[in-house]
């Protein structure tokens, strides 16, 4: 019996010995299994930290995004102003400078037109000297016959040169004695004391008067009545 005994009282030691390991060993699967929660749990919370992150990051490259649109679409409105303004401006000056070039164009044609209707002044004032002294000589009545005829031959030359003169648009200025004198057309040579004439009118014409188109270009040499007071 006390053989017996032993080996149940051996067996029961074997049996709670048994226990004590399966539970210690259990207990151990039980701490590993908290600390492996435990990781998981800490590795989440950083998983999930890191996604607000990148939350967070996305919507603030959204938002400069939207601001650099905003940005960029304000930089094209201005710069499609500028462009318009500068166009403006061009063709505002453009117009300007066309009108400016208009009237120098005008301008030019017109002191062109000028000199070509006045161009022949300087001379015509020559040759008109040359016909008023022959016209000067041809007034005088020679008493040879010969002379005579060869006067009426000069004086179809006269007329000739006279013709050519008005074809010229060079008119001869219309005096007559008897005229007001007008300092305008005429230049007094003399004065002179009459009892025919009225104070200040022509008596005798030395020169005839010309102009060119309405440009006095050789007044008329005349003698005038000048009455002592």
């Amino acid at each position: 019996m006390s053989k017996n005994r032993n080996k149940e009282d051996k067996s029961t030691e074997k049996e709670l010995k048994h226990n004590q390991e399966d539970k210690s060993v259990e207990k151990e699967k039980t701490e590993e299994t908290k600390t492996a929660k435990s990781e998981k749990t800490a590795d989440q919370l950083i998983i999930e930290q890191l996604q607000l992150n990148i939350q967070e990051l996305k919507e603030i490259i959204t938002s400069k995004n939207e601001h650099i649109n905003k940005l960029e679409s304000e930089i094209k409105t201005i710069n499609e102003d500028y462009v318009k303004k500068v166009m403006e401006k061009a063709s505002d000056a453009n117009i300007q400078l066309k009108t400016k070039l208009d009237e120098l164009t005008k301008k030019m044609q017109a002191e062109l037109a000028i000199h070509e209707k006045y161009a022949l002044e300087k001379q015509a004032g020559n040759l008109i000297d040359i016909i008023n002294q022959f016209a000067i000589a041809l007034s005088y009545k020679p008493t040879d016959p010969n002379i005579a005829k060869y006067q009426s031959g000069f004086q179809m030359f006269l007329t000739m040169f006279q013709n050519l003169l008005s074809d010229l648009n060079i008119n001869e200025i219309p005096i007559k004695i008897g005229d007001e004198f007008d300092s305008e057309t005429m230049e007094c040579i003399e004065f002179v004391h009459s009892n025919d004439f009225d104070n200040n009118k022509v008596v005798k014409i030395i020169s005839r008067g010309y102009k060119l188109h309405d440009r006095l270009i050789k007044p008329a040499m005349v003698n005038v009545v000048r009455k002592a007071n």
